[in-house]
Formats: C-alpha cells, structure tokens, sequence
C-alpha cells in the first residue's frame, strides 16, 4: 500500500527515526536534481530539525494512484535562526 508506505515516511521524518529512513529513501536519493546520497539526505534532515526545532511534517491531503502519490504538505513552525541563508 503505497499510501501507507508514504505515511510511514512522515512518521519516520517527524519522530527524527534516521535509522529507519533507508526503508523509505534510496541509497542514491536525488535532491534539487543532485544525487546526495541517503547519507547527505539524512544530514539535510537532521540540519533542518536543528535549524527548526518544532518542524512537523503534517498531511493535509494525500493522493496514490500506484505507483504514485502525491501529498500536501502543511508546515507550522518557526525557525530559531536565519534559515537558507
């Protein structure tokens, strides 16, 4: 079930669950059109949650039509600094 698959990858984002993110994520995930790496994934990640403590990920609207989906994305944080630059 590629909806449940995708809800499973929000979990694993918003409980900051990195040793589980290669179930979700590739080893050769592409970031902006630049192959980063699970490992540079998962640095971006925690990079984030560093830079915005009270990130969420939150599902407002989540479309499968195997083998795709789509999601709207909520976000209601604050940054504790200067975020991307």
């Amino acid at each position: 079930d590629i909806a449940g698959l995708f809800r499973g990858y929000i979990a694993c984002l918003n409980e900051q669950d990195w040793d589980n993110l290669g179930r979700f994520v590739g080893e050769k995930v592409q970031y902006n059109g630049e192959t980063i790496g699970l490992s540079g994934y998962r640095r971006m990640l925690e990079g984030d949650f560093e830079a915005i403590p009270d990130l969420r990920f939150n599902i407002e609207l989540l479309i499968s039509e195997p083998p795709r989906v789509a999601a709207r994305l909520h976000f209601d944080c604050r940054p504790k600094g200067v975020l991307f630059g």
